[in-house]
């Protein structure tokens, strides 16, 4: 297993992106503390300049892994789960930019939010039903463009769909279970959601795509309570051999967090 960090194109006010704006200095730097890959955000994906960004990553011989670039599509308020086939059919066209982004730098764009909520008085499994057919739509344009897409099962506490491993893997049952698609397993969602961590790994098992690798109040890791070692040897025993992206809230020194991050995860990936 490798390790990445989240980073923005341009400057972001999201909390879990630890590095945003001045690629070029940032990827470096970051680079040169012995991190691998980049969870990388675009804050602004119609004005970016895919050919720029991937010289950064090339020269920095870093890896762009998860890929969240679809707020623009949201903002105009288009999800998978619509019950409107117009509007799905517009998420799909304005997602070419996003894919073709994705396949460009190598990522796998993350299926989070844009999944959609359930709405209030609504048949879950009306829902499902939507979003599965939506998830099935978006990873057919993505397989066009040779792309794998990421489900993220998020906390109740900011989406009410899928916030589980079991539910991740209902969803991709009723999509059909396409070939490019598998699970982004967030360990800070997860030490809210499941009974077990270990267990819920193991659930997941060949299907996990993408690890945020967080402590339980998604600190970097080895500042918090959860047991990170036995999530490691979990992941290494259902053989995920991808990417712990660094996904965390920093504190007052961020390049002294995103070391400590490094050197702590490198000892868990050695024992």
């Amino acid at each position: 297993m490798r390790i990445s960090v989240s980073v923005a194109t341009t400057p972001s006010n999201m909390s879990h992106v630890m590095f945003a704006g001045q690629l070029e200095r940032n990827c470096a730097q970051l680079a040169r503390l012995g991190f691998q890959g980049v969870d990388l955000f675009v804050p602004d994906p119609l004005t970016i300049d895919i050919a720029a960004v991937k010289s950064v990553l090339d020269a920095c011989g870093l890896t762009a892994t998860m890929l969240a670039a679809a707020g623009d599509i949201m903002a105009d308020g288009l999800y998978l789960n619509t019950p409107e086939p117009s509007r799905l059919s517009e998420l799909l066209e304005r997602s070419r930019r996003h894919l073709d982004l994705a396949a460009r730098l190598g990522a796998m764009p993350n299926v989070g939010f844009i999944r959609g909520r359930h709405a209030d008085g609504e048949s879950r499994a009306e829902s499902l039903k939507r979003m599965g057919a939506g998830v099935r739509a978006y990873c057919e344009l993505a397989a066009e463009m040779g792309v794998t897409a990421i489900i993220e099962p998020i906390c109740r506490y900011e989406i009410n769909s899928i916030n589980t491993v079991d539910q991740a893997l209902e969803l991709c049952a009723l999509a059909g279970w396409p070939d490019n698609l598998g699970l982004l397993l967030d360990l800070f969602h997860m030490n809210i959601e499941e009974p077990s961590l270990c267990a819920a790994i193991l659930r997941a098992g060949r299907h996990t795509r993408h690890v945020h690798f967080v402590d339980n109040t998604r600190a970097v890791p080895g500042r918090g309570c959860l047991a990170l070692a036995d999530a490691a040897a979990c992941l290494k025993a259902v053989g995920y051999n991808g990417f712990l992206g660094v996904e965390a809230i920093t504190g007052e020194d961020p390049w002294r967090d995103a070391a400590q991050a490094v050197e702590y995860t490198r000892l868990l990936l050695a024992d």
